[in-house]
């Protein structure tokens, strides 16, 4: 039987979730673990189900990165390729099928299976929306089948490619720092990191992520700075931001990071144990942001 160790460990959507609020952060990575195991008791249970929740914006995003990443794989091994309009049909078959199973909260039964915030929170979402959140993949999809990039993917020598979102992690300052690149691959002396966005754009919000990306990518495939060029690409508009990495910018990252880490660690109740109590961590200050937690039916500022 495979025994688990909640490990300390980084990354920008774990960073993300403790500025947003270090009650929910509890939550995520303390909180529900080992609620998947008969033996925990039922409020650890309770969490790790909310925690499997996604809203339907966050739903299309992952339906697409899915579609895009099978269908690159399958170029990469040579397999056979289907047509665009089968990879989206595909697609759509499985969202049909996952709508369903969220609708009677088949989740309950299956945490992994998918289960929507909406749902589960009884929102009034009209059936218009949900056909909007199908025709958003639908375009996303469309945009990357019509892309220069999908043409050069098609012609990719193998020895060039690097890595197809793959959960990757680097060593820094004794902690592991995760990452997950939608594609990289070299070109001429370069490493070229792309990410697919299904949001809208927000220039420069993303500059941290970005240079976590570049960090992995100088030390895993020993490039300097200046060899690194990331792409995101706005699948909704089909617009694309180029830009190369700087080491001023790796330089911050890197303040950023050990600032995160410290901030995360003081909160701890053993460092090296990494354990945690649920009381040391505050409740967001803004209210509104509560009602569109996963963690709320469950969260003392509410349930007490």
């Amino acid at each position: 039987m495979t025994t688990y160790t909640n490990r300390f460990t980084w990354s920008k959507s774990r960073d993300d979730s403790f500025r947003k609020c270090p009650r929910m952060y509890y939550f995520q990575y303390y909180g529900s673990w080992g609620g998947w195991s008969e033996d925990a008791d039922e409020r650890t249970k309770k969490i790790y189900v909310l925690k499997q929740l996604q809203t339907r914006q966050m739903w299309a995003g992952k339906k697409v990165h899915e579609c895009i990443k099978n269908v690159i794989e399958k170029i990469r091994h040579n397999t056979k390729t289907i047509s665009a309009q089968e990879s989206i049909e595909q697609t759509l078959a499985l969202m049909r099928k996952e709508f369903l199973n969220s609708k009677k909260e088949g989740y309950w039964t299956e945490p992994k299976s998918c289960g929507f915030f909406e749902h589960e929170y009884k929102l009034p979402v009209p059936d218009s929306e949900w056909k909007n959140t199908a025709d958003h993949v639908v375009t996303c999809l469309n945009t990357f089948f019509n892309s220069n990039i999908y043409r050069t993917i098609l012609q990719l020598p193998r020895e060039q490619w690097l890595e197809v979102e793959k959960l990757s992690s680097f060593p820094y300052s004794g902690i592991e720092v995760f990452v997950m690149l939608d594609f990289a691959f070299r070109e001429d002396q370069e490493i070229v990191i792309y990410d697919w966005k299904t949001g809208k754009e927000e220039p420069g919000n993303h500059k941290i992520q970005l240079a976590c990306y570049g960090l992995y990518a100088v030390k895993q495939w020993s490039v300097k700075p200046q060899q690194v060029k990331t792409v995101e690409f706005y699948l909704a508009s089909s617009n694309q931001r180029e830009h190369y990495l700087e080491e001023k910018e790796l330089h911050s990252f890197r303040q950023y990071l050990e600032e995160s880490v410290k901030n995360m660690k003081d909160l701890l109740d053993d460092e090296a144990a990494n354990t945690a109590s649920e009381e040391r961590f505050a409740f967001v200050n803004n209210e509104k942001f509560c009602q569109y937690c996963n963690y709320y039916k469950i969260c003392p500022r509410w349930t007490h």
